[in-house]
């Protein structure tokens, strides 16, 4: 058909052109409405390899250095500006007590060598370290040493004393400035803690503890980070699940310089947007009484693979999640980590990187790993299967995420995005560069247009994308950009164009 033979039909289609455009949603980014000004970054949880760091380890040593150089290069790629270092110290560096009942300590042995290549890239490469401890030591399993009951909780002046002495060894004799924060057990409202849910015992500790970093000399290098509890209601505890969180605030904000909380949802509750919607509520309360620090140390989630692969896989324990091998983890976790984002916290650590990291209990059993990793290093030695060292999905949103959104960022607003189950979360530096970073976890495409407000730059962005058919990745396996390019300014908006269950990163750092 000649149209310019009839004009009324070719306006009507230049109309229903510019219509359908403007018919997208204009969302925007409110660069001067901050949701955090103390942000620090995006990590994951980074263990020493206990079962794998000497040659009488549970496995030996495998963790040779060409595995932890692997380890390293894959780290390097991700960038993470935080990450979470807990520990045993019969582990390490307790190896006894002598018939006086003193403490036989070793900082030479082979695990704390194996500790201080991990503290050691961290210092140069500055990344944040919390360091910690499980529990008391010994009254988890220890396939070392007999020495159960050997201290009586969290408020035992021993093993205070120990960890001052650890602490004291890291950071004035070994120089590492990276270990910022200390964590007096892992989540301690669980029946499974060391202190099973008693919050006297635990809080009594923690006095303890802040007391002696003082008198060591110590304050200014480390402080506490706390209650690292969970959702969990604890029958046996007189707080349950999030008031944990909101005693401390209440409590003891004297003895904290950042508070910390676990948590693994449902892949439902992350799906509708209930996570985000919690943790804003909780971080406004802590936020109202002192602004300070507020950390996500533990971030996974729950619900079914699926997919059946390695479901029914020998070496997998029943603490695992199995959907790591699966592309909408993918998703599910870069959409939680939005929501995180969003919701206030400073910073967010996933579990975990590896899954040669920690079996069940850690008792070492090569057939009960915890398989929550980006990987197993140790796919080859432990299973027999090379491919399980490969790099998962998951691996994809988390990394990339993690390494634009640096710790100099503030995270802003982002507003008037109201389509299902798509979210959004941006950060922008002093220097003006900008990160943001799109999830659309429904079942339909998704367009709008992206503006921003307030932005005295003009940035060339590039964008990577996480797809089901499309996610680039170089001969190693990392993400790398799609080719095309735009530029977000004041003045230029981005045309968002996303496909279901995918996400999308614009950056403009280099």
């Amino acid at each position: 058909m000649n149209l310019k033979r009839h004009p009324l039909l070719l306006l009507a289609l230049l109309c229903f052109s510019v219509n359908s455009q403007n018919t997208h949603p204009q969302v925007l980014i409110q660069s001067n409405k901050v949701i955090s000004n103390e942000f620090i970054g995006i990590g994951f949880e980074f263990s020493a390899y206990p079962h794998a760091d000497a040659e009488n380890a549970e496995w030996g040593k495998l963790m040779t250095d060409e595995k932890w150089e692997e380890v390293f290069e894959r780290v390097s790629f991700i960038k993470p500006k935080i990450v979470r270092v807990i520990d045993q110290a019969n582990w390490r560096y307790l190896k006894g007590f002598d018939n006086k009942g003193n403490p036989l300590i070793d900082f030479e042995s082979e695990q704390m060598q194996a500790l201080y290549k991990l503290l050691d890239y961290c210092q140069e490469n500055k990344i944040i370290v919390i360091l910690g401890e499980w529990g008391q030591p010994y009254k988890v399993h220890d396939t070392h040493l007999n020495l159960q009951n050997s201290f009586t909780g969290a408020n035992d002046p021993k093993w205070i004393n120990l960890i001052i002495k650890n602490l004291k060894h890291l950071i004035l004799d070994k120089k590492y400035t990276c270990i910022k924060y200390y964590n007096l057990v892992n989540e301690p409202n669980g029946y499974w803690a060391t202190t099973d849910g008693d919050w006297d015992q635990w809080k009594q500790g923690a006095s303890m503890l802040n007391l002696a970093i003082k008198n060591a000399g110590l304050a200014t290098n480390v402080a506490l980070i706390g209650p690292d509890s969970t959702p969990y209601d604890n029958p046996k505890s007189k707080y349950k699940g999030l008031d944990w969180a909101r005693q401390a605030v209440l409590q003891i904000p004297d003895l904290i310089s950042a508070y910390d909380v676990h948590d693994y949802p449902s892949k439902e509750s992350i799906r509708v947007g209930e996570f985000q919607k919690t943790y804003t509520n909780l971080i406004k309360y802590a936020d109202s009484l002192e602004r300070k620090p507020f950390i996500l140390g533990e971030l996974g989630i729950t619900g079914p693979s699926s997919s059946k692969k390695n479901i029914g896989d020998k070496y997998s324990s029943k603490d695992s999640q199995l959907s790591v091998y699966d592309y909408d983890y993918g998703v599910d976790m870069a959409d939680a980590l939005i929501q995180s984002l969003n919701s206030g916290f400073d910073a967010v650590i996933a579990w975990d990187l590896d899954d040669a990291m920690h079996t069940l209990d850690d008792k070492g059993d090569k057939f009960q790993l915890k398989r929550w990793g980006m990987f197993n290093i140790l796919g080859e030695e432990l299973t027999g299967k090379k491919e399980d060292s490969d790099l998962r999905p998951w691996f994809y949103t988390w990394s990339i995420i993690c390494r634009y959104f640096e710790k100099d960022m503030k995270i802003v607003k982002i507003e008037n995005l109201n389509i299902e189950k798509v979210r959004a979360a941006a950060g922008i530096s002093p220097s003006g560069d900008i990160t943001i970073a799109i999830v659309n976890n429904s079942n339909k495409d998704a367009n709008f247009n992206l503006n921003i407000k307030d932005f005295q730059k003009e940035k060339i962005v590039k964008k990577y994308l996480f797809s089901e058919n499309n996610r680039i990745v170089n001969e190693k396996g990392f993400p790398i950009p799609q080719k095309d390019k735009t530029t977000i300014s004041n003045q230029k908006s981005i045309k968002v164009a996303i496909p279901a269950k995918s996400v999308i990163l614009y950056t403009s750092y280099n």
